[in-house]
């Protein structure tokens, strides 16, 4: 789990607490599993998982609810709802969903090949039956960059040092040259023709998103980003980590195999790879203060991509 400040822990800690009594749920043993855009909470003792998120996103969190009983209605390879909490849980100042407990084998690592069948189902969908969001990542990360733009007092100050101290540039020419990268993606993008149907896709398919269920089947988490789009976004994850995070490429390799589609022989790649870049060093800029070592490592990001050099990105814990 990332460092976080004793301010930021507090803050999250009245969250589950306040979360878990509205729902009537015990939180005792709580344990925080990740920590970038939602709080993700183990709770052992109500054999549940909580994703937490502040209230402003409210609307996402209804959605996702929505969307999680329509998949598994349709019994799709993803996560369930909590029975008997299958509304979302809200505070004055959070949101939240209440997801059945999956326990996974200490140590266990998912395979790039297991993201096949589940996104496969996904792509089989040209609908959910209700409207979904259009992919749109580029205006999602121009919003968290301009929420970042706007910041102030505290929040501002911090910014400004940790652009200065860690990225090397001053934050309003951070955030000019941020926004200049919107546009130019953006053209890049609505001049890029995609070769597989428009389909329902995940949207951030990663193997962090994977999870083994009772049965033993490979599952999806996180549908916060189930939307309508190419196909192509969701084999993205699997391409980039080898081309920026120095996974092997046989692991992309295994899954081009199982799922049928060349992500990285294909003339729409460097588009995608640039909307991802853009994607994650936009997507918790917002949320820095307290997180040092998010902090750190979306210095070095941003420090890469200006650059334009292939230096090796880390994840975040």
């Amino acid at each position: 789990m990332t460092t976080l400040s004793s301010g930021e822990r507090d803050r999250l800690d009245t969250a589950l607490r306040d979360i878990a009594s509205a729902a009537g749920i015990d939180p005792a043993g709580a344990v925080l599993l990740r920590y970038t855009m939602n709080a993700v909470y183990k709770l052992p003792a109500a054999n549940l998982v909580l994703r937490i998120a502040p209230v402003a996103n409210r609307l996402t969190v209804h959605r996702v609810t929505r969307i999680a009983l329509r998949l598994a209605e349709l019994d799709l390879p993803t996560v369930r709802l909590a029975p008997g909490l299958q509304e979302p849980i809200e505070t004055s100042g959070w949101a939240a969903t209440a997801w059945t407990y999956l326990p996974q084998i200490s140590g266990q690592r998912h395979r790039h090949a297991e993201l096949a069948r589940p996104l496969l189902a996904f792509h089989s969908l040209n609908d959910l039956g209700f409207s979904l969001p259009q992919w749109d990542p580029i205006s999602r990360a121009q919003s968290r960059l301009e929420t970042a733009a706007a910041a102030r007092d505290g929040e501002l100050s911090y910014l400004q040092t940790w652009a200065s101290d860690q990225v090397g540039l001053g934050l309003s020419d951070l955030v000019g040259w941020l926004r200049d990268r919107v546009r130019s993606v953006r053209a890049s993008a609505e001049s890029t023709e995609w070769l597989l149907p428009t389909a329902v896709i995940h949207g951030d398919a990663h193997v962090g998103n994977l999870l083994t269920d009772a049965r033993g089947q490979s599952v999806l988490c996180d549908l916060d980003s189930v939307s309508i789009g190419p196909p192509e976004w969701d084999l993205v994850p699997a391409a980039h980590g080898v081309e920026r995070f120095g996974d092997p490429r046989e692991q992309y390799d295994d899954l081009r195999a199982a799922y049928g589609f060349d992500l990285l022989s294909s003339h729409t790649w460097p588009t995608l790879r640039s909307i991802r870049e853009l994607q994650i060093v936009t997507s918790v800029i917002g949320g820095l203060p307290g997180r040092p070592d998010v902090a750190e490592e979306l210095a070095h990001r941003l420090r890469s991509l200006i650059a334009g050099d292939a230096a090796t990105w880390h994840r975040y814990q």
